[in-house]
């Protein structure tokens, strides 16, 4: 391969890398000061119910929010089991972006392993399917916020969680880079990572080896709140958890978004 060639390649991997390090973090001074307005797009990952309190992620992140002192106006277009190609072709989220509405943040999240086993499946969702119409949904200065699947429990196809993860962090750079729309990615997979690797996988998901259990919902939330909120989550409140454990998790994703 000519040098210049390779050159062209460590470039754009580097770029890519770049992206995932500083794209969580977003300053605070660009929300509006009465609160702002998230549409979330995704599945059970993001959409089940807590056992504690009923809620799904979004209301949780609605909720912290408040204790904040922040208002956010949530809207959830949630289909169990479905890619985000699917929740588009059957018309669930265009209810969500008539009338010309629109949306400081746009959340969306992927089928849990679609990423990262067939990217050019995600990225032509995103490219030919989402990123046409979200000029149109986000306001001056909204973003989209990728939500970066966390690894299951069974690997496959992958040999191993590590090999599985490798994939997930290579893919949602690739992702990221493909994305001309301003945007972050919401680093959950790296807090799941980081807190399985100590207390392991069933500190956070669920028997069936895929959906989060209450603790990772809290994670999930804290750390969307953070990045929508452009402040550090360690200050949140713990809800429905032990304080201790509550902590920890608001420290971890703290961690991963850059606080």
């Amino acid at each position: 391969m000519p040098y210049r060639h390779r050159a062209y390649i460590a470039v754009a991997v580097l770029v890519a890398a770049v992206l995932v390090w500083v794209a969580p973090r977003v300053s605070a001074e660009t929300r509006p000061a009465d609160g702002f307005s998230v549409l979330f797009v995704g599945n059970s990952l993001l959409g089940s119910m807590t056992r504690a309190t009923g809620e799904s992620t979004p209301a949780l992140v609605r909720g912290l929010a408040s204790g904040a002192g922040r208002t956010i106006d949530v809207v959830e277009v949630i289909h169990s089991g479905y890619t985000l190609q699917q929740t588009w072709d059957d018309g669930l989220v265009a209810p969500a972006l008539s009338d010309g509405r629109q949306y400081d943040f746009v959340v969306l999240q992927e089928y849990s392993t679609l990423v990262a086993t067939d990217l050019a499946a995600a990225t032509r969702t995103l490219r030919q399917t989402y990123e046409p119409n979200l000029h149109r949904a986000l306001k001056p200065g909204g973003r989209v916020v990728l939500f970066k699947n966390w690894a299951l429990v069974n690997p496959a196809p992958f040999p191993s969680t590590a090999a599985a993860n490798d994939a997930i962090d290579r893919n949602y750079a690739a992702l990221s880079a493909a994305l001309a729309t301003p945007h972050v990615i919401a680093p959950i997979a790296d807090a799941f990572e980081t807190l399985i690797a100590t207390h392991g996988a069933s500190f956070l998901i669920d028997p069936d080896g895929k959906h989060p259990n209450d603790t990772a919902r809290y994670l999930d939330a804290v750390t969307l709140c953070g990045i929508l909120s452009g402040e550090s989550p360690r200050d949140l409140a713990d809800l429905y958890l032990p304080a201790p454990v509550a902590a920890e998790l608001r420290a971890v994703a703290a961690t991963a978004i850059g606080y």
